[in-house]
């Protein structure tokens, strides 16, 4: 029971460690729904916050209309692992993810390996100025900050 206290536990108590997890899950989710990023992760967490973090992450992905996978990092030692969510719009993206990890790749050690895979470096690549915005599938999504945030009907805000 002193692991579950010591996760939930904040290294600033002004900070709630789900929120911050949840929010930043959230503008990440956008990032990939809106293919700003092929595919992002969630803050790390101790395995002990899945069940915390679960279910409105997985409302957070509903809304953005993209897909999670539960990175449980076997291949880190018990005493000092840390899980993630991996945030994918395309089944290829986490299949190409996957193969990375298939190789003993775990973006804990071996983040370069990801760049391609998180969009890494791409806004100040070369010809990137080139580049016209274009997005491979628009899905409706909803609006998980308002939802969180603000009353019914605060947003949009209505023009006077």
């Amino acid at each position: 029971m002193k692991k579950k206290v010591k996760a939930l536990e904040s290294n600033n108590n002004s900070i709630d460690r789900v929120s911050f997890i949840l929010g930043m899950t959230t503008a990440f989710a956008e990032c990939v729904a809106n293919e700003a990023k092929k595919m992002a992760f969630s803050p790390p967490f101790y395995p002990e916050d899945y069940e915390s973090v679960l279910s409105e992450a997985e409302i957070i992905a509903k809304e953005q209309r993209i897909y999670l996978w539960y990175e449980e990092n076997l291949d880190i030692a018990v005493d000092v692992r840390l899980n993630w969510f991996v945030l994918y719009k395309f089944p290829e993206v986490l299949n190409a993810y996957h193969l990375l990890r298939n190789q003993g790749y775990n973006p804990a050690w071996h983040l370069e390996k990801f760049f391609d895979l998180l969009s890494y470096g791409i806004v100040w690549g070369q010809g990137s100025d080139q580049v016209m915005p274009k997005f491979r599938e628009h899905r409706k999504t909803l609006d998980t900050c308002s939802r969180i945030l603000l009353k019914s009907g605060d947003w949009p805000i209505q023009k006077s």
